[in-house]
């Protein structure tokens, strides 16, 4: 028999329902029957009073997570709450709110699961306005007015409000990230998500499961249907980072999204299309990966429709200057005793006789720990470090005179961050600036192994 609102709620302790009641609540049974809506709720959904009791809660609140990926079944199957949930909602009239939603699970006296709670409360305005805010500092919080970056700017004008996929390369550190959140945030798709992965952090299996979701019972420890970062970014821009990292049986399911737009969840023979803008980005040449059968070649045309090579630092030495002041002026914000204002001439001249093989993300850094030195309210040439990102040398002058290759000085700067960390390989990447696999990928190339000088 159908227990009613009352019996719930009076065997839940009503407290639970009351702790969220300036938010929207909705009191679900078994069968998935709205037994209960509080004012907001009504109202948030434009319904009138007594609507939509007894109605089925996927006809009512239509979220985006209704059906396969239903928050209160996972609740009932995981036997825990579901919080933090952001989820979009469809109102009577038709609009949307984007939401953020606890799921509860209500037990009777006997500790018997009798239905659940769903209490949300509307952050679609919040969302529009940390978006705008977004937009407008994404492009402008890529720095740099040399002649190869004018060139990167008009790039990103030319694509961003086009819906053509987009290949970023450039070497590790150079700001890939920036430009893809710049493409986004200035095209026709920012209202909607911006869905990142770094395809060189998961394995294969957990990969292929991140971007186009699985089934429940797909594999071992598949409890419940999930969402893959494609379906979720419908409407939006997914954008894969080091794109070259992804194993070829992936690259399979990949090149059909950019052919058809069809997605298929893993352990599952369903077909799910998606509207979705794919930017990629890789520190990889990918022309070699595909002669080495590394990566297919048809993906790769797929990718390659409009590339944006990104200029390592040492091409661009002139935005150098612009760089530490930004940096400092970044930095000044988190270590406000420190009342930094610039940098001296002595010590700017060091930096810009760098050749920076982490790039962009190593000068940051060097910044950063310079500034943690400095006794002053400038950054003198002392307080920069003298580490392996940044050898020591005799005097500032010698710095203008390095001739050797940069390949030897990236090799000597792997091999001593290795030693530094005791060959830890995590830890040593880590203060390179780059992945596990680019260090893994670097060391092959150049034959580092332990015990190398």
């Amino acid at each position: 028999m159908e227990p009613d609102a009352k019996k719930i709620i009076e065997e839940c302790k009503y407290q639970r329902i009351l702790d969220g009641v300036n938010d929207g609540i909705i009191v679900i049974s078994l069968d998935r029957r709205i037994i209960f809506i509080n004012e907001t709720g009504r109202k948030l959904l434009k319904y009138e009073e007594g609507e939509v009791l007894q109605a089925r809660c996927k006809s009512v609140t239509q979220t985006s997570r209704c059906g396969e990926n239903c928050p209160l079944t996972h609740a009932i199957d995981s036997n825990e709450d579901q919080r933090n949930l952001e989820m979009w909602y469809t109102t009577k009239d038709g609009n949307q709110l984007l939401c953020r939603t606890n799921v509860l699970l209500l037990r009777d006296a006997d500790g018997q699961v009798a239905g659940g709670v769903e209490i949300f409360n509307d952050v679609t305005a919040m969302r529009a306005l940390q978006d705008e805010a977004e937009s407008q500092h994404q492009f402008s919080s890529i720095v740099g007015k040399s002649g190869p970056m004018e060139e990167v700017f008009d790039q990103i004008r030319m694509v961003a409000r086009t819906h053509s996929t987009v290949l970023i390369t450039g070497e590790s550190g150079t700001g890939k990230e920036l430009v893809a959140n710049a493409i986004h945030y200035n095209s026709l798709r920012k209202e909607h998500p911006l869905v990142k992965v770094s395809c060189a952090a998961l394995n294969e299996g957990v990969l292929e499961s991140e971007l186009f979701g699985h089934v429940r019972g797909a594999f071992t420890g598949a409890n419940w249907d999930k969402v893959g970062r494609f379906e979720y970014a419908d409407g939006g821009t997914v954008f894969l980072d080091e794109v070259g990292e992804i194993p070829l049986s992936v690259q399979v399911k990949l090149l059909r999204v950019l052919q058809e737009g069809e997605i298929e969840r893993v352990g599952s023979s369903k077909t799910v299309k998606v509207n979705v803008r794919l930017i990629a980005a890789t520190n990889r040449n990918l022309e070699d990966a595909v002669k080495q059968g590394q990566f297919r070649n048809d993906l790769y045309y797929r990718l390659n429709v409009f590339r944006i090579p990104l200029p390592p630092l040492r091409d661009r030495k002139k935005d150098i200057p612009l760089l530490v002041d930004n940096f400092i002026r970044k930095i000044a914000v988190k270590m406000p005793q420190k009342d930094l204002k610039g940098i001296e001439a002595e010590a700017l001249s060091r930096l810009m006789s760098y050749d920076y093989p982490g790039n962009i993300r190593e000068l940051e850094n060097i910044v950063e720990h310079a500034a943690i030195r400095a006794r002053t309210e400038f950054i003198r040439l002392l307080d920069l470090p003298i580490t392996p990102e940044v050898p020591q040398l005799e005097s500032p002058l010698r710095l203008h005179q390095i001739q050797v290759p940069i390949q030897t000085l990236e090799r000597d700067l792997i091999v001593r961050a290795l030693e530094a960390t005791k060959w830890r390989i995590s830890k040593a990447a880590g203060r390179l600036g780059v992945s596990r696999v680019t260090l893994w990928r670097k060391m092959k190339d150049y034959g580092i192994q332990r015990g190398d000088e």
